[in-house]
């Protein structure tokens, strides 16, 4: 192996420059190219390189040190950029089925060099693509060549206004009329608006939108995903009866447009409908290959999954790039010493090591991890698409969907950890904007939210191991799952049993202790929980009621007013004190998009008219 890379293609891994960083380069116990060459493989450090080296050489990509781009010329620029990624064609259709982990090694090569880059190109090809091609059939298949042609520009319009998580209480309608074969997709009031959707705001033109599909006779059969055209591809104009806008600048990530969209009675073809899990006849009768719906919930989490599983490769680039920058320049920054004439390198202090180390560890425990859960995802759509029915299948999508959601909380969290502790390890250098943690910081952030708030997928991880734990309770089930993730609880009852025992410091290095703790401490807390929510539903609480119960919450408004300065000092919409939140919020987005006198004409907008007309004086 070192033959290959030291005397072959010293191109593939140019030796660094010569600098202060040769002292650690020389005292290190392996040949840094090796591993990479272990880690990643020649094929995709190649790949690699390509992509970076085109970016490079680019003028389109040059970096501006100093400039402070618009919103507008950000947002422009990054689309261009977008577009011109396709136009190198670094990663077909073809490439993605015959080697699917180069899809994470583009978005993390995009990410490094801008995270609105890496999201606006993921979002259109693998969310909105992805959604397309698993949640469809052979009807849809032409999309799929649109999208990779830019001929069409695509987003995922789950989440709305006044609901996000909680997508059973989503509201956007698709009522079929069997007269004329078509759904109407149409948004009941305000807060059923699509919000926070990206790429959106400005350059979408297409959107896999979710709705609740009913038939004639009020039968509504759950949420569905339909492909609405919201813009004219040729102008950007908005479809009739489609309002559409931009959000406005966020904290982060400002070279992505996310947007929203509110739909008036639009009439899409009966065949919008991505039917893989379900489907209506066109006399109005609704079919679904899934009998069970259980089956057919966890085969339909695909699609869910998809996003949160490409966050967690985009929260581990940012921790890449933050622990690169803090142990580059704490190998280099010099401070204090053993005389007065001579300073060391602050990496050679402790403290300075146990502050960024573990984040080093995580790093490539996370990046092992986070491929491996991508191939895992691969298997499932792959099983979507061949028509795979089985309960296998089913299960296998619950279980993605049930790490999906731990290892983006785990990966976001870590990163937004890590991000900060770099910042604070480089000192007053390290809060200069040029040296980027700060944009890292900013642009990672988002990642603890979007795709499902990390708290509130936590509790779905935790659900899905107290629906197992309560199977097996109740039916003397084993533990079993396709990934296996889960298989080490059939012997719950004798882990719990289990006591730390090592008779050295040496042994507790042993990765078989460590893992052994972390099952006993699964099984405590799961045995725990499952307890005591029993007992709060044997005292007359509900299931809802019993998850709530130990609230610390009715004084905090009060409080809240005491130290709150007036709305005008406050400058917020979702923290004015007449508490209408969506009202607020909505009136503001509006404001900021210029859609604020269009939006009058919306025929369900009478609830808000007098709100527009407030509004109009207090913006």
């Amino acid at each position: 192996m070192a033959s290959t890379v030291e005397g072959g293609d010293t191109a593939l891994l140019p030796e660094f420059p010569r600098g202060p960083l040769d002292a650690y380069r020389a005292r290190a116990s392996f040949s840094w190219k090796e591993l990479a060459l272990f880690t990643e493989g020649e094929g995709m450090l190649r790949f690699k390189k390509t992509i970076f080296s085109a970016l490079e050489n680019d003028p389109l990509f040059a970096r501006s040190p100093g400039a402070d781009l618009s919103l507008e010329k950000y947002r422009e620029l990054n689309f261009l950029r977008c577009k011109r990624i396709f136009e190198y064609d670094f990663l077909s259709v073809e490439d993605m089925f015959k080697s699917p982990l180069k899809v994470p090694a583009l978005i993390q090569c995009l990410g490094m060099y801008d995270s609105s880059l890496a999201a606006k190109y993921l979002l259109h090809s693998l969310v909105f693509g992805s959604a397309v091609y698993s949640s469809g059939s052979e009807r849809h298949l032409t999309y799929i060549q649109k999208i990779f042609r830019m001929e069409i520009f695509g987003c995922f319009a789950l989440t709305e206004l006044s609901h996000g998580s909680n997508t059973k209480a989503i509201r956007t309608t698709a009522h079929y009329d069997p007269a004329t074969e078509e759904f109407i997709i149409h948004s009941p009031d305000f807060e059923a608006a699509k919000f926070w959707v990206g790429n959106m705001g400005k350059t979408a033109t297409h959107a896999v939108v979710f709705a609740k599909l009913c038939v004639p006779g009020d039968q509504c059969h759950g949420l569905h995903p339909f492909i609405v055209q919201i813009r004219d591809p040729k102008t950007l104009l908005p479809m009739p009866g489609v309002m559409v806008g931009d959000i406005g600048k966020k904290l982060g990530q400002n070279g992505l447009d996310n947007g929203f969209a509110m739909f008036h009675k639009v009439r899409v073809p009966r065949q919008s409908l991505l039917n893989r899990m379900g489907d209506v006849t066109p006399e109005g009768t609704y079919v679904s290959p899934f009998k069970d719906v259980r089956q057919r919930f966890g085969a339909s989490l695909g699609s869910l999954s998809s996003g949160r599983v490409s966050i967690v490769s985009l929260a581990i680039l940012n921790l890449k790039l933050a622990v690169a920058i803090a142990l580059r320049f704490s190998a280099t920054r010099r401070q204090f010493g053993p005389t007065e004439e001579e300073e060391i390198p602050v990496l050679e202090y402790p403290m300075q090591q146990w502050r960024l180390l573990p984040y080093l560890a995580a790093v490539y425990a996370l990046d092992h991890f986070s491929k491996s859960l991508f191939l895992d995802l691969v298997e499932l759509q792959r099983g979507l698409a061949s028509g795979d029915r089985s309960a296998r299948q089913a299960e296998l999508g619950r279980e993605i969907h049930a790490l999906a959601s731990a290892s983006k909380p785990l990966a976001s969290w870590t990163t937004q950890q890590g991000i900060q502790e770099c910042r604070e390890a480089c000192g007053g250098h390290g809060y200069l904007a040029m040296n980027r943690l700060g944009v890292l910081r900013d642009d990672n952030d988002p990642n603890c939210t979007y795709e499902g708030d990390n708290n509130i997928l936590l509790q779905q991880t935790s659900n899905y191991l107290l629906g197992l734990l309560a199977h097996q309770v109740h039916d003397g089930a084993c533990f079993r799952s396709p990934l296996k993730s889960v298989d080490f609880l059939d012997a719950y009852p004798g882990i719990l049993d289990q006591k730390f025992e090592v008779s050295s410091v040496a042994d507790c290095l042993d990765s078989a202790v460590a893992l052994a703790a972390y099952k006993w401490l699964v099984c405590y807390l799961l045995r725990e929980t499952y307890q005591k929510l029993n007992q709060e539903k044997r005292s007359g609480s509900s299931d809802f009621e019993a998850r709530n119960k130990c609230q610390l919450k009715d004084d905090a408004v009060a409080l809240v007013d005491v130290i709150a300065p007036p709305d005008f000092v406050l400058d917020s919409p979702i923290g004015r004190a007449d508490g209408e939140l969506y009202k607020n919020l909505w009136g503001a987005v509006l404001q900021e998009s210029k859609v604020l006198e269009r939006a009058s004409w919306w025929p369900e907008f009478s609830v808000n008219k007098p709100v527009i007309g407030s509004l109009k004086s207090k913006l």
